[in-house]
This record gives C-alpha cells, sequence and structure tokens, in this order.
C-alpha cells in the first residue's frame, strides 16, 4: 500500500520538474573557475548557469600548514570552523544556486593543488604528525566545510608537487568518509597517480571515479597520448584543454575533442580557465554545447523521443531528439544544442508539439509547430533559446470521459481504456505500460509492481 501511494506521489512531482531532473544527465563537460566567480559575482554564477557546462571545479583550496583552508588569501575554515561567511556572505548561496535550476550544473568539486602550490606538502606533514581522524584539525575543517556548503560533490587533486602515495591516498580516504568524491587530474608521472588511484580504491572502491588529464602547458605533450593514461577500475577518463592561448578557435578545440571521442580514448573533457583578464571573451555557451553534443551529456531512448530539432534547414545540421518537457536555455545545451542555433524540426510521434521561445526560460511570445517544418520564419529561425516538448495521447485521451470532479490521477492503458483512479489503477496496471494523466499533463510510464 505504502509503494503503490509513493508511485502515485511520485508521477505526481515527476511533471512539476524541469527536464534535467526527469532525465539523467552525464557530467561530461567540465569548466576550471578561479576566484573571478566570487569577484564578479552574481554574473558570473547567473553566466556559469546557463553555459552547458555539466560540472564545475571551483579552483582553488589551499591547505595551510595548521589545516587551515584558504582561497586567495582569505579564510574558509579554521578550528574546526566555516568562517568563509566573515568575508563572502554570499558563497553559500552562490555555489547553491549553481546547482539550483534552471541550471546545466549537475556536479561541483573544489580543487587542491595547481603549480607552484604546496598543499599537499602540508596534508603530508599533518596526516604524518596527526593521522585523519575526527579530532584531527584537517577533519575537522573539511567537515565543517561539507556541512557549510554540501552542494560541493567531490575533490580534484592537482597535486604537481608534493607526490606522496601514503599520506595523499590516506587524505582522500578521509574525504571519501567525510562525502567527498576524488577525481585526478594528472599530467606527468603516471606511475604515482596509478599508484594512487589503486590504493585509495584498495580501500574505498568507489572513491575516485574520474581521471582528468591535462593535455596543455606541462602536460602539452598527452595531447596525442590521452589512451595511455589507464586507471584500473575507473571508467570515465576526461581530457583538458586550454580556453586561451593555444590560438585555437573553439571549433578548433571542439575538432580535439571530437578526435579523442572517436579514438576511443576520452568519455568527457574539461577546459582551464574561467577566470579573470579573459573570462568574458569567450563563448561559454559554444564550448559547453559542443562539449556535450560530442560526449551525450543526455541520451534519448527512442519510446521517448517526441521531437527531432536541427541547426540547419531541410533537416540538416547537428540534430537531437527531445522527450516531452521544458527546456531553457541551460537544457538545450546540455543536449548539445547552441543558443540561437535552430532552424527545423520534426514531430516523431502524433500527437507531440514543439512550443518555441526568443526567451532562455520558456516565456513571452512563442510559436506551436504541430507538424515537421523544414524551415522556420524569419522571426524565429536561429533565434530559439528555449522550447516547451508537449504530448497529447492520440487515442482521445486529452478530454477524457468519466473523468470526475477533483480527481487527480487517472491511468490509462495504451488503447485509452480507463483503468481506475490511484491505488486500484497502479494494482491493474502491474507489468504493463501505461498512461497516467494529471490536469492536461500526462505522461508513459512502466509500472514494475
Amino acid at each position: 500500500m505504502k509503494r503503490i501511494s509513493l508511485l502515485i506521489l511520485s508521477l505526481i512531482a515527476l511533471w512539476q520538474l524541469p527536464i534535467a531532473s526527469q532525465t539523467e544527465i552525464k557530467a561530461v563537460s567540465g569548466i576550471y573557475a578561479g576566484g573571478h566567480i566570487r569577484r564578479g559575482r552574481p554574473q558570473t554564477i547567473t553566466k556559469l548557469r546557463k553555459s552547458g557546462f555539466t560540472y564545475i571545479l571551483l579552483f582553488n583550496v589551499h591547505v595551510d600548514t595548521d589545516g587551515t583552508l584558504m582561497t586567495d588569501g582569505e579564510t574558509i575554515c579554521k578550528n574546526g570552523e566555516y568562517v568563509f561567511n566573515q568575508t563572502q556572505p554570499y558563497y553559500q548561496q552562490d555555489i547553491r544556486d549553481l546547482k539550483t535550476a534552471p541550471t546545466s550544473i549537475q556536479r561541483i568539486e573544489i580543487v587542491i593543488g595547481g603549480w607552484g602550490n604546496d598543499s599537499y606538502d602540508h596534508i603530508r606533514d599533518l596526516i604524518n604528525k596527526n593521522g585523519t581522524g575526527s579530532n584531527t584539525m584537517l577533519y575537522r575543517n573539511f567537515k565543517a566545510l561539507k556541512e557549510a556548503v554540501p552542494e560541493i560533490d567531490a575533490v580534484n587533486n592537482d597535486d604537481e608537487h608534493c607526490y606522496d602515495t601514503e599520506t595523499s591516498a590516506k587524505f582522500h580516504i578521509m574525504m571519501y568518509n567525510l562525502g567527498y568524491k576524488t577525481t585526478l587530474a594528472p599530467y606527468t608521472y603516471m606511475s604515482y597517480w596509478q599508484n594512487l588511484c589503486s590504493k585509495i580504491r584498495a580501500s574505498k572502491p568507489k572513491a575516485v571515479d574520474r581521471i582528468m588529464v591535462q593535455c596543455y602547458d606541462g602536460g602539452a605533450g598527452n595531447l596525442n597520448n590521452v589512451g595511455s593514461w589507464n586507471f584500473t577500475g575507473v571508467i570515465d577518463r576526461h581530457a583538458g584543454l586550454l580556453d586561451y592561448s593555444n590560438d585555437w578557435s573553439v571549433d578548433r578545440n571542439l575538432e580535439q575533442f571530437q578526435k579523442w571521442k572517436d579514438d576511443g580514448v576520452a568519455t568527457g573533457g574539461f577546459v582551464w580557465l574561467y577566470n579573470d583578464g579573459y573570462d568574458e571573451t569567450w563563448d561559454l555557451n559554444g564550448w559547453a554545447s559542443g562539449m556535450n553534443r560530442i560526449y551525450k551529456a543526455v541520451e534519448v531512448s527512442e519510446e521517448d523521443a517526441m521531437v527531432e530539432v536541427f541547426s540547419g534547414t531541410n533537416y540538416t545540421g547537428y540534430s537531437v531528439k527531445l522527450p516531452v518537457g521544458t527546456f531553457t536555455l541551460p537544457d538545450l545545451a546540455v543536449y548539445g544544442l547552441r543558443a540561437n542555433d535552430l532552424e527545423s524540426l520534426k514531430i516523431l510521434k502524433e500527437g507531440a508539439s514543439a512550443r518555441l521561445y526568443k526567451t532562455e526560460n520558456n516565456t513571452g511570445t512563442s510559436r506551436l509547430c504541430k507538424a515537421d517544418t523544414r524551415s522556420l520564419t524569419s522571426t524565429y529561425k536561429n533565434l530559439v533559446n528555449s522550447i516547451t516538448v508537449t504530448y497529447e495521447d492520440p487515442v482521445g485521451i486529452s478530454k477524457p470521459e468519466g473523468q470526475q470532479k477533483g480527481e487527480d490521477v487517472i491511468v490509462y492503458s495504451l488503447d485509452g481504456k480507463i483503468l481506475g483512479h490511484d491505488k486500484d489503477a497502479i494494482r491493474k496496471a502491474k507489468g504493463q505500460t501505461v498512461l497516467v494523466k494529471t490536469g492536461e499533463r500526462s505522461v508513459k510510464v512502466k509500472v514494475d509492481r
């Protein structure tokens, strides 16, 4: 009885969520972000949410000699307490907003390390002296950070100085126990990173879930060598490029990401760096949507696909299939569709339709498309930034007979017969694919139990 009630509630809740919450999104496109996101807030937070990037790496958190956590000379956590709010009162809300719909960001990581950074030397000394117990300052400060900013999912190890396997492994095991996953960002010294990964996973098999191979600056030699960075048990291997100073256009960089994908050596990619000086001179949406289309951040089954949209006229160019849902600008970027880059569309199922908006959030004037459209009119061609896809079952369920006033949920067989309401309907539907309707919204579901 309880499971059935929960299923009904879950179905009702499902229709209230944006499509990003209904469809699994893989974190395949990452961006390192420096202190500029604090100095330029709230505009920087808004831009990152709309960008299309599916994960962000906050550069960086510095571990001081006594275990105090710092960034850009400001204290984050000290003596087991979060104190960053004293100098950065908006930080907690900003990080929370990065994951709040409408947004493309699914995962947030903090970076420890970097060129010239001695955090892992301090971590080594602290662990050798005090261990990693719950009473140590290292543990207490990272615990305070997790409690203050629970949206942080992982720590990105960018050690370019210390390379101490024993203490680094103990540190990341401690971090896993605190709720942080680990990603590794090597550019050289392959044997060290492989040994570190193996040692962490021997204790916590799920702790390390991504390898991020730097293919720029000191790691430029990895450009054609990504596939050699093999780590037992870690499936996701991402390769990274610069957004500046390599004299490559966005399209040229995307060609390299595509080559890595075609060669089977990378499951995703990342970019260094969104920060002062060059942060607003490059196309966040162009980078992110391009990476998402290459590495398939979202894949829609044929059964769920309702509409196919194209970047060119006559159903040419990049195309992506969309299920029922509300797609804001960042949602479309996750699906690989750039801003202002829609010229034609196909309706894949009878009863499906697409409402096109020029705004980023499905508001304002719109155009409703219920049939294939070879070329949008000039008032919408390459001007679409959000889409709403709906579906009304062609057997005539849009205004069902027998619907009684006050009934929230009606369950139908696919031939249009009413199976019942609420619990009774779900019992009858066990093992079937049915149409569940509430108000003006309907969705097909497979009832497993």
